[in-house]
């Protein structure tokens, strides 16, 4: 009998994690499986996609973190989570502490959750706690185990309680008529940031805000990199070219050439490198604490507008982190607003990568303060852009609840700026050093002045010069294949007028989303939208640089 009860106790379990946004699902799931890539975040819709782990200290049970349910919104990453449910599953109920009532009602009316074994976690109980009466009087009405902890801190003996919670699930049988005889004496809804509630003001903070949050670490990078430069091209640069002046031609191209891998690659690295990481840092301060989100909700009646809600900014700020995670993020979008978003994401959220590279441009070109108006351009003809081809003002979901301001977890932050620095050395830079020696190649062999053919057409209608090609073709590849317009120290700027590598600059940027991007969206919304977004993204790119051009003209 004790062999068959060890049997039946330690069969296999396939347990999933569902609740609402922002419960805290993540947190757990990476607690009780150890999965760094799970580490909590406090941003609605930080789950994309379904993850799946063995839990640590019971080798039995396999855990799958799920998207958040929006059960007023027709999102990807919803139907996700709902299409998890249909087969054989311990279900893990993860619910705020603060609003167990009101949540395990809507989950209650939107899932078939009758005759599955069920257990319940209420997070957040550092928010509150309830007395020990009322923790039995829950457990007595719903006839399932349930726990209440903080996700975000957690020691082993409080993950072997969940464990032991999901060994002891029950049959869920609870009706909404039960459901309503919990306790309600905590309901919780955290508040709007007093200043951003002002009228127009409000929106305007948030605004400011959000430009701080970039144009802080850009300006930053901007000094170090400026500073920098000279030093490394004396001691560095200059002794190493040397090195290789009697070295084969072809060897000295590559290594030191304009598009030289050295040469070149140094300055990517030197540009770039210190954007990408200072803006990882303000965007996951922002995250941790929670106020990402107070800004969006502030915004929402003005992103309405533009077919919008503040939910679908949350992936734009995303954007200028990396454009693809932006845009799979999207899938906690509406699906009416979703393409609009990816719209905006694929024009107007220039990527780490492109700010270092246009930040390194405009230094060369000795004009670095063009920088300011490219990224408010940017902006503003973003959300026109949005405006433009979206199907009008958007009054499909409700602002989603406001999600706590609370302190940093130190853990989660080194890790997730960390992922950001092995991601730009591992991913980033491979692919620019790549571009660097194709560059070299294609120079060599003649075919950049086949492809700079192609775009022709297109660089006489602005009145730019034809040397300027390669910069507008690598950047279809990846926006920081901007940076081929630095070879030869530069010297093709310096030759331009201030308007034209303004208009050059802005038309790389916007003419195309780079290809991995595209792919993406081809993947996320089909091809058929990837072509859409694609052109339409030409046609205003095209048409706005006319504008900018005639307005230059004129001035």
């Amino acid at each position: 009998m004790l062999e068959r009860a060890e049997a039946i106790s330690f069969r296999p379990i396939d347990v999933l994690l569902i609740g609402c946004e922002s419960v805290g699902k993540s947190g757990l799931f990476r607690h009780l499986t150890g999965e760094k890539k799970t580490l909590v975040s406090n941003v609605k819709g930080s789950t994309v996609s379904a993850l799946t782990a063995t839990s640590k200290l019971a080798n039995h049970i396999q855990l799958t973190d799920l998207p958040g349910i929006q059960f007023d919104v027709d999102s990807k990453s919803t139907q996700l989570t709902l299409d998890h449910l249909g087969g054989e599953h311990t279900i893990l109920l993860v619910v705020k502490a603060t609003n167990l009532k009101q949540e395990l009602i809507e989950i209650q009316r939107g899932l078939k959750l009758k005759g599955k074994r069920v257990a319940v976690v209420a997070t957040h109980s550092d928010k509150y706690q309830p007395s020990k009466m009322e923790q039995d009087r829950v457990r007595e009405l719903l006839q399932v185990p349930v726990i209440w902890l903080n996700t975000r801190r957690m020691d082993q003996a409080e993950q072997q309680k969940v464990i032991t919670a999901i060994n002891q699930a029950n049959n869920w049988g609870a009706t909404t008529s039960i459901i309503n005889f919990l306790p309600s004496a905590f309901h919780d809804v955290t508040p709007l940031i007093p200043l951003l509630q002002v009228p127009i003001a409000g929106p305007l903070f948030a605004c400011l805000v959000i430009l701080l949050m970039f144009a802080v670490p850009v300006f930053i990078a901007y000094l170090f990199a400026d500073w920098l430069e000279p030093i490394t091209e004396h001691y560095l640069l200059t002794p190493i070219t040397s090195m290789l002046e009697h070295a084969p031609s072809f060897l000295v191209e590559v290594l030191v050439g304009d598009y030289g891998l050295i040469t070149l690659g140094w300055y990517s690295f030197l540009w770039a490198f210190p954007v990408v990481l200072l803006i990882s840092i303000t965007t996951t301060i922002t995250e941790e604490i929670g106020i990402q989100e107070h800004l969006t909700h502030a915004l929402d009646p003005w992103l309405r507008r533009l077919g919008l809600t503040g939910r679908d900014l949350l992936p734009v700020i995303t954007g200028f982190g990396c454009n693809v995670v932006a845009v799979m993020q999207s899938r906690s979008c509406s699906s009416c607003s979703r393409s609009s978003c990816v719209s905006m994401i694929a024009f107007g959220s220039a990527c780490s990568y492109q700010i270092g590279a246009t930040l390194s441009i405009f230094n060369v070109a000795q004009v670095p303060l063009l920088f300011i108006p490219y990224l408010f351009l940017l902006f503003i003809v973003g959300a026109i852009h949005t405006r433009i081809w979206s199907n009008g003002t958007s009054e499909r979901t409700r602002v989603a609840p406001l999600p706590y301001l609370q302190g940093i977890d130190w853990r989660s932050f080194r890790w997730k700026v960390s992922r950001v620095i092995k991601q730009f050395l591992f991913q980033a830079m491979p692919i620019f050093l790549l571009i660097c020696l194709v560059s070299s190649a294609f120079e060599m062999m003649g075919v950049l002045a086949i492809l700079s053919w192609l775009v022709k057409p297109l660089l006489y209608l602005f009145s730019l010069p034809i040397e300027a090609a390669p910069g507008l073709i690598f950047s279809f590849i990846r926006k920081d294949g901007l940076l081929v317009l630095n070879e030869g120290q530069g010297h093709l700027l310096l030759d331009m007028s201030i308007g034209q590598i303004f208009i050059l600059v802005y038309l790389a940027s916007t003419l195309s989303a780079c290809l991995v991007t595209l792919l993406t969206i081809g993947k996320e919304l089909g091809w058929k939208a990837s072509c859409s977004i694609g052109l339409k993204q030409v046609l205003t790119s095209i048409g706005s640089a006319a504008i900018l051009t005639a307005v230059l003209y004129v001035l």
